[in-house]
């Protein structure tokens, strides 16, 4: 076995990843958390209280490509915290319509508010966005309850702010409604492999990662991405 040659492989094949890394990062854009307040970005609520899912408008009025990530948060001191749906590119000078979740319930979503990207969500969150599809109204009611089961620690009152601004504007029965909140539960219990009484857990739970994803992480992390 020629060691030498394998090493010169395995230089190669990480300078090809690190490369193509490099180049995606380029041409995606810079971070909206990153660019928010040095650019002339604007974040806005778009739908009202009820909908699932729900979009927000992001105006990019700089000169740079901004990019929006699935689990990037957006806060609000007079309408609900969302947590974005999708990844988006917003080229300069365009303004892009993209989905996202609310994440507290306590709070009812109020269209034509401004919203401050200030960090990612949690894990746990992060993954149940991840195993679902946004543009797919069969799915979208059960992953908001996910991700207010979760927010809530498994506590979620349907009898409150957003969660009755849902079953106002779909006509859902509050029998059904409670049912969906408790098939969200057993979903997250399964995907999660947690109890009922652990699902106060995943409001900390890291997920653990493939190698996959853990060697993407470094290499952006090299290239100071």
């Amino acid at each position: 076995m020629n060691f030498r040659v394998i090493g010169i492989v395995s230089i190669v094949v990480l300078f090809a990843l690190a490369s193509g890394y490099m180049s995606l990062s380029m041409s995606t854009g810079k971070k909206l958390s990153e660019v928010y307040n040095k650019e002339n970005i604007q974040v806005i609520q778009l739908t009202s209280a009820g909908t699932v899912p729900h979009e927000v408008t992001v105006k990019n009025k700089g000169n740079d490509t901004v990019k929006v990530t699935q689990g990037e948060v957006l806060a609000s001191s007079v309408s609900q915290d969302m947590v974005i749906a999708e990844d988006k590119t917003i080229e300069p000078n365009t303004e892009e319509q993209v989905k996202a979740y609310g994440l507290d319930p306590l709070k009812r979503a109020n269209a034509g508010s401004r919203l401050l990207p200030i960090n990612k969500t949690y894990d746990s969150i992060t993954k149940v966005i991840s195993l679902s599809d946004p543009s797919d109204s069969n799915n979208t009611l059960n992953t908001q309850l996910q991700i207010w089961i979760i927010m809530t620690e498994g506590n979620l009152n349907p009898y409150t702010g957003e969660p009755v601004a849902v079953v106002e504007r779909s006509g859902l029965r509050w029998s059904q409604f409670r049912q969906d909140i408790s098939e969200a539960e057993g979903d997250l219990m399964k995907t999660f492999n947690v109890t009922e009484n652990e699902i106060s857990n995943l409001k900390k739970k890291e997920i653990e990662q493939s190698w996959i994803d853990i060697a993407s992480e470094n290499i952006n992390n090299l290239l100071g991405s």
